[in-house]
Parts: structure tokens; C-alpha cells; sequence
């Protein structure tokens, strides 16, 4: 397993809504999976729950892709992001593939003077799947009820009394 996946990247590649976009990512923000607590009697309980999922994309090349994928505001018509990431653990080769499925919550404009122009998305993240060599560490699918964390479903239980 790779402990520390930033510091052992050799390769990286971003994927909008289905376009390449090869060489010009300048910075990704994976999400980040933050279980809801609640205090009970002077203790952090677990509620089982998730927080909202966020994700950052910052990318150096204006493409109506771009744009398309800004446009989409619903859970039926999520904008898709995929990362593709070579990495290597004690000299093995190892492939992460990061899927999302979001809508854009702000676009801004960044770089520096001096520096290229590049657009930062901030995304609303309601679909996540991330695996590592081909095993899937998280699947999760906010509007379908599914949060499996290597292979455990912690939302089959939600699931079955809701759906």
C-alpha cells in the first residue's frame, strides 16, 4: 500500500468530462472523507454519516470542456473528472485512478504575475471512487446511498430502510 501517495508521484494525468488534459493540471485537491461526530455526554460519537465531499482541480488551459463541466448543476448530470496517477512503492510501479463525479460550487481565475492563467475548481463531489493497482479503496455515491471503504458497505443498513 502507498503510505504517502504526493511524495512518491511519477505521473499524473487529468481527464474533463471525458477530454485530456495532459501536461497543463497545476493542482489537485483529492476529497477528503470526514465522518460526522456528534458530542454525547462529553464524547465524540460517530454518527455513520458523512460531510459533504469536497475536491479542487486547478487547471492551465481554457477549453469549452471547461465550461460544459461548470455548466452542470444536478445529480442527474454531474460533471466527470478522472485522475489517472503513476506511483512507485519500494521500486513496484503502482496505478491510482481517482474517479469524481461532481458539480463546479466556484470557479475562479488564478496564476500570478508572470505566471499562466489558470482556472481553480472547486467541486461539490457526490461521487468518488479511488483505487489503488486495481483495488478499490472507496466507492462512494452520495445520491445512491454507497459508501464502501475497501469493500465494507457502511450505508447497506441506511440503504435498505430508505430505498
Amino acid at each position: 500500500m502507498i503510505n504517502n501517495l504526493a511524495n512518491m508521484l511519477v505521473g499524473q494525468s487529468v481527464f474533463v468530462q471525458g477530454y485530456g488534459f495532459i501536461g497543463t493540471t497545476k493542482d489537485i485537491e483529492l476529497p477528503k472523507v470526514k465522518f460526522k461526530q456528534t458530542e454525547v455526554n462529553g464524547r465524540n460519537i460517530d454518527t455513520g454519516l458523512l460531510e459533504p465531499i469536497e475536491a479542487k482541480i486547478e487547471v492551465a488551459e481554457y477549453n469549452s470542456v471547461i465550461w460544459d463541466a461548470i455548466s452542470k448543476r444536478n445529480f442527474e448530470d454531474l460533471a466527470t473528472f478522472v485522475i489517472k496517477k503513476s506511483a512507485r512503492d519500494r521500486q513496484k510501479q503502482k496505478s491510482i485512478y481517482v474517479e469524481i463525479g461532481a458539480w463546479v460550487s466556484e470557479q475562479e481565475f488564478g496564476g500570478k504575475q508572470g505566471e499562466p492563467d489558470t482556472i481553480v475548481l472547486n467541486l461539490n463531489v457526490q461521487t468518488y471512487t479511488l483505487e489503488v493497482d486495481g483495488s478499490t479503496l472507496y466507492k462512494i455515491d452520495i445520491p445512491n446511498y454507497i459508501c464502501q471503504i475497501s469493500g465494507d458497505d457502511k450505508y447497506a443498513t441506511i440503504r435498505q430502510h430508505i430505498m
